[in-house]
């Protein structure tokens, strides 16, 4: 669908990060998300620098007219301790944004997370969609119950209640917010009935990810992705390697446990290191191969929420993948048909070793997944429902709700 609008329509996309493909899952949905848009719009990104700025300035030039990534101000301990938000607001980078809503004629403005509500200016008068990745408390809130320490649970405690005050009260007016799921459509509605909400799925670019032709027999290679320096997928590695993967090596004596991902926790190091099997790769170029070795990917999560993309990758590879129901949450994928979903420690191990011993349930899995990928989840098929959202918001050059 191409809108009469066309390039006359400019609009402003505020990013919390660089939107590089290779720094986690919401920067691949960010990075699709501005793909999709800048070919329909003319497109500004405004983000701070960090990691993945050239990356990003490579692959998203073509795609966005203005893109401006602002270097953040000299970090102020006071502000970081006695601030009331959760999010800390910096002033480089609400300068940048201020001048440029200010002197740019923007038709809309979409906002990437409620991290950057803050650097819209007050009482804007053009639409606003905010993108939310997770919606609401759930994952403070499981990190809150999950994690033991008396100054650890105070700190997340803390958390709860910014994150809670920001969400009830610091919220401006906005014309649609974006989720991940259905379930946190349900969240958000029931949260916010007088907003508007629409579900715009993770996805996966199936074109990129082949699914696995083989089927390595022996020894088991069990692995786990994504970013292991964030705290939900450190808590998963963390559960994996200690608690797991040993429980295999009994039946499994020559396993291996592969944790693939950029910026490892040094307590994955330090398990790497004192236990035999265990690999910790840090960033690879590609992840294609290690998900084509592996025997079952195993994604033990009790802590965070979304939909979590490296599951979809995983999926799309045609993998048999073992999770939790919080892992595959916002996923449509169902126990034992692409997926095999269990809920604690014994059941999680049982579910591994009837895996690593039945290569042809691991391809049923596996094949089942890929297809579910192939018809729900690839990329231009999730982002589909923005076509009729700003087509709507544009034409009708509609307010808040």
């Amino acid at each position: 669908m191409t809108f009469e609008l066309g390039r006359q329509a400019r609009i402003l996309y505020l990013a919390p990060n660089p939107p590089s493909p290779r720094m986690g899952g919401g920067s691949l949905r960010m990075h699709h998300m501005v793909r999709y848009l800048g070919e329909r719009f003319d497109l500004d990104l405004v983000a701070p620098v960090g990691e993945g700025v050239e990356e990003a300035e490579n692959l998203l030039g073509k795609f966005c007219s203005e893109m401006d990534f602002v270097t953040p101000s000299p970090g102020s301990v006071l502000r970081r301790v006695f601030r009331v938000s959760p999010y800390v607001k910096d002033p480089a980078l609400a300068t940048a944004v201020r001048r440029r809503m200010e002197t740019k004629a923007y038709a809309a403005v979409q906002v990437e997370k409620p991290a950057m509500l803050p650097y819209l200016p007050y009482g804007l008068r053009i639409p606003i969609v905010l993108d939310t990745w997770a919606y609401g408390l759930a994952g403070p809130l499981r990190a809150l119950r999950h994690e033991a320490g008396f100054l650890t649970r105070a700190r997340n405690l803390l958390q709860v209640i910014r994150f809670g005050m920001f969400d009830a009260f610091c919220w401006p007016p906005t014309s649609c917010i974006l989720v991940v799921s259905e379930q946190d459509r349900i969240r958000c509605q029931r949260a916010r009935p007088e907003r508007r909400v629409l579900v715009v799925p993770n996805g996966i670019d199936c074109a990129a990810i082949k699914p696995k032709v083989s089927v390595p027999e022996s020894p088991p290679v069990i692995l786990f992705t994504g970013d292991m320096g964030f705290a939900p997928n450190v808590d998963a590695a963390i559960l994996l390697a200690s608690r797991l993967f040993p429980e295999i090596r009994r039946v499994h004596p020559d396993a291996e446990l592969h944790l693939v991902g950029r910026n490892p926790d040094p307590r994955l190091r330090c398990l790497s290191r004192s236990s035999s099997g265990i690999t910790v790769t840090g960033a690879v170029e590609d992840m294609v191969p290690y998900l084509h070795a592996a025997t079952v990917y195993v994604a033990p999560h009790f802590t965070g929420a979304g939909t979590r993309t490296k599951l979809l990758e995983a999926m799309a590879a045609g993998v048999a993948i073992v999770t939790t129901s919080i892992g595959i949450e916002g996923i449509d994928a169902s126990h034992d048909q692409e997926v095999v979903i269990a809920n604690d420690i014994p059941s999680l191990v049982a579910a591994v070793l009837r895996l690593c011993g039945n290569p042809h349930t691991r391809i049923s899995l596996g094949t089942a997944a890929r297809r579910l990928t192939e018809k729900r989840y690839d990329w231009r098929r999730c982002l589909a429902p923005l076509d009729i959202l700003y087509a709507g918001l544009l034409s009708k050059k509609a307010g808040s709700c």
